[in-house]
Parts: structure tokens; sequence; C-alpha cells
């Protein structure tokens, strides 16, 4: 649906004057502003851009289907002076985009003026991915997978991890990355445990564990990819943790389409880590929404009410810690189509040994 199309719906079915977007890429997705500073007022028949100077270039060139009005913060004293909100006003705003102290700067700037909040406003509309955009992610996902295959030539005991983050994000950055997705996950050893480990001055060693999770930007379309390595040979228990890591992403995979509930896609994966004994070592969610930005709405938990829908990208990331010895994570982006769904990735899931 057109976003103007969209915004007189949720107008009318809210009895609302207007709609604050705050969310940046929400902002992105309507009028194809991508500034790091900025804000959209839309009614039913007009949309307003409200950011500063140092985006007026780049707004002119950029925005769609909006007006783009040039101020300064904070602002709700912007869009008061410009006449885009007055005191009998009935705004939808977006509470989870809002602070605290922007809310209060509006309701004492404009006396009299009404909010509606709802929680994830456009987030099902922003979820289905237009063709730009899935093409878009299919290149971020390529540069990705061919980092991956350039990077084992470096993956050997003496390398830091954070010499291997290094690398990894130069690769990316020369085969057309425009940035990082976010910050490359380089664990080796007992690192590896931890799910969101920071690439420091330890030295990989024979006999440990390696997991590696990264991604990057391309066309304002992110990537996203985990895989755990392992150098020289892996104990029983290492083995018999990734075989449950590996079926489980794989039969988690498999059950997804449009239509299920990604409940049922986390309990799927929660069943299999059961049937392995691992259960309690799967300390995070099975997985996210992926696109504009590397974190999107919907998450992939067990108590989430969200249905995929053809379109939707999501990771599946399953893993398993234990900690002080080593970790396993397993990540692709997936794809959701009507009966089944296509990985993003092409590199391979079974446990490399080097």
């Amino acid at each position: 649906m057109p976003a103007d199309h969209l915004i007189r719906e949720i107008l009318r079915s809210n009895d609302a004057t207007g709609v604050i977007i705050s969310h940046l890429p929400h902002i992105r997705w309507i009028c194809g502003f991508t500034g790091s500073t900025g804000l959209l007022i839309a009614r039913a028949n007009k949309f307003n851009l409200l950011t500063n100077s140092i985006y007026e270039t780049q707004a002119a060139l950029e925005v769609r289907g909006a007006e783009v009005n040039i101020g300064s913060h904070p602002m709700a004293e912007f869009a008061r002076d410009e006449g885009l909100v007055n005191s009998p006003d009935k705004l939808i705003i977006q509470p989870e985009y809002l602070t605290v102290g922007e809310l209060t700067c509006w309701k004492t700037t404009i006396p009299g003026i009404s909010f509606i909040p709802i929680e994830n406003l456009l987030n099902e509309h922003v979820a289905k991915k237009s063709e730009r955009a899935i093409a878009g992610m299919r290149r971020a996902q390529a540069i990705s997978d061919a980092v991956f295959k350039v990077i084992l030539q470096y993956v050997q005991p003496g390398i830091r991890e954070n010499e291997l983050a290094a690398r990894m994000n130069y690769h990316h950055l020369m085969l057309g990355a425009s940035t990082m997705a976010f910050e490359t996950i380089v664990a080796s050893g007992s690192n590896s445990a931890l799910p969101h480990a920071r690439p420091g001055e330890r030295k990989l060693q024979s006999g440990e564990p390696l997991l590696m999770d990264f991604g990057c930007i391309v066309d304002g379309f992110a990537s996203d990819m985990t895989r755990t390595l392992h150098l020289g040979e892996p104990s029983n228990k290492f083995i018999r943790a990734y075989e449950a890591v590996q079926a489980t992403q794989e039969r988690a995979i498999s059950s997804a389409s449009a239509g299920m509930e990604v409940s049922t896609v986390s309990q799927v994966a929660q069943d299999t880590l059961k049937e392995f004994g691992l259960d309690e070592f799967f300390v995070h969610s099975l997985g996210h929404g992926i696109g504009m930005k590397v974190h999107e709405w919907p998450r992939i938990t067990s108590n989430s009410s969200a249905l995929l829908q053809k379109g939707y990208t999501v990771t599946i990331e399953p893993g398993v810690y234990f900690p002080g010895e080593f970790g396993i994570r397993i990540e692709d982006t997936i794809l959701i189509d009507s009966n089944t769904c296509e990985r993003l990735s092409t590199i391979g899931r079974d446990l490399l040994v080097i």
C-alpha cells in the first residue's frame, strides 16, 4: 500500500489529524530521507519533513512525496513556528521511538495538543521488503559471503581477535560496502561463550573455537551472518553441540513460511535443542527482522504474536553457550515466501576445522 494511502487509513481509523513519524528508518521508508536528524509530520493530504541545515542539500536530492522544512531543534518549537501543528491537533506518535523528554517538550510547547500512542505503527508494512530492498540485501550478503572466504586465509594461531575483525571490516569496504552493519564480533576460545563478545587482544590458539558474527550495509540495506569454526581437532562435546545447533537452525528455517507465527518457529528451535539436552544453554532470541537496520521488527521469540509474511527478511541464529568453555552460533538471513523461505547466504553450515 502506498504510504499516503496508509497514512490516511491510519488517521481515519484513529480519528487523528496527523502522525508524527520519529523513527528514522520509517521516515526513510516513507520519503527516502537517509539523514541522522529528522521528523516527519504526516497528514491526510500533506507530508512535511523537518530537518536541519546540515541536510538541506541532501534532503533536496533524496526526499520524495514530502515538503522539506529546514530549521533547528527542538523539533516541537520548529513545527509550531512553521505552523505545522497547533493546539486542536490529535497526533499519533510512535511511543517506542519518542523519548519522555521529547514528548514533554511537545506538550509544553503546544498546550492543548493531544497524542495517541500506537506501538508497532508501521512495523508490519516496513517489514515487507520491496524488490529494491531485497536486491540491496542480496548484494550486501554476497559481499559478506566473499569476505568470509577471503578471511579464512588469516585464521591461524597467533592472530589477535581485533586484528581479524579489522581485516574483515577492511575487506567488506574494499568490496563495496558503505559501512559495517554493526560492530564485528570475533570471539575465540572461552570468549565465544559471550553472545555479544567484543574482539580484543586475545590471540587465536590451536584447539579452540572461533565465532565470527558480521554484516555490512550496501545501498542502505544490511547483511548479517555468523559462523563458528574450530582451530585443530574439536572435542566430542563441541562436535555434539555443533551438530545440535546446526540441526536446530535447519529445522527452524525449514518450518518458516508466510502465515506462520514467529513463536512457532522459535518453539521449533527450543524443542530441537531440548532433544539434544541443550535448551538451557540457549540464552537469546532465535532471530530478528533485518533490512534498513540490522535489528528490526519482528523479534523471533516464543512470546511474540507476530506473523511471518511474504517479503519479510529475518535472521535465524540459534546458539549454545557454555561459560568459561565455548559457544557456538550459526546465523543466516532468510527471505520469507508463500510456502517456504530462502537463505541469502551461500556459505555452508557444516563444521569447518582449520
